[in-house]
């Protein structure tokens, strides 16, 4: 029993996922501002590309990633280039 239980431990912990993806559809650079929303684990989060722009102080979005990574919970990063 303590071995099956070392080992599910061991594979919850190796298990994460990493999924990224990156968007540049406005046309514009991509400036030398960035901005970031991260997710919280506990609590509201907001994690869109508004949010995002707002934390940089971003007026013109020049390209845009969303970064997933789901280990026990999922946390979603987003940033926002732009000028």
């Amino acid at each position: 029993m303590k071995k099956f239980l070392f080992m599910a431990g061991v594979a919850i912990i190796a298990s994460s996922c990493t999924i990224s993806q990156s968007y540049q559809l406005t046309g514009q650079p991509i400036g030398s501002k960035v901005g970031m929303a991260k997710s919280k684990i506990i609590g509201d989060s907001d994690t869109s590309v508004k949010a995002a722009a707002d934390n940089g102080k971003i007026t013109v979005i020049g390209a845009v990633e969303v970064t997933t990574r789901v280990f026990i919970f999922p946390i979603t990063k987003t940033k926002v280039y732009g000028e």
